[in-house]
């Protein structure tokens, strides 16, 4: 099955200690005989959203912390294997937060001019103010 993990660094790792640990990430799954897609960063300062350090700061401190580096990859496992994998993961001192997700939508994938659709209350609450209009 297919996953997404967002996943957040401590904010005093090095460019090569973040490296080590999305290399231990990847190496984590491929050791459940999962397949990993290319790690990279979420938030950066050409994507906006970060300082110059490409670190993004919290709404609120996560493990005594109030920035960190965020990191996306996709993989595929096996749905039996991701229980294991997210408590290997909670162990990891690097890691502060994560967020494995499945049945997820690339953002590539959505049409820019796609527009939600009303939700079915909005729509009754329009009725109900246009026939109280009315009396």
């Amino acid at each position: 099955m297919l996953y997404e993990i967002t996943y957040i660094l401590k904010p005093e790792l090095t460019l090569e200690e973040q490296s080590a640990t999305n290399s231990k990430l990847t190496d984590l799954i491929q050791l459940s005989e999962g397949t990993v897609n290319a790690v990279e960063r979420t938030f950066s300062v050409e994507r906006g959203g970060t300082d110059e350090n490409n670190l993004r700061k919290f709404a609120y401190p996560i493990k005594h912390y109030r920035q960190g580096y965020y990191y996306t990859t996709t993989f595929e496992l096996e749905p039996t294997k991701l229980k294991d994998l997210e408590s290997t993961l909670q162990r990891e001192a690097d890691i502060l937060r994560f967020l494995v997700v499945k049945d997820f939508i690339n953002l590539s994938e959505i049409p820019a001019e796609s527009k939600p659709e009303e939700s079915e209350s909005a729509k009754s609450e329009d009725k109900s103010a246009k026939s109280s209009k009315k009396d």
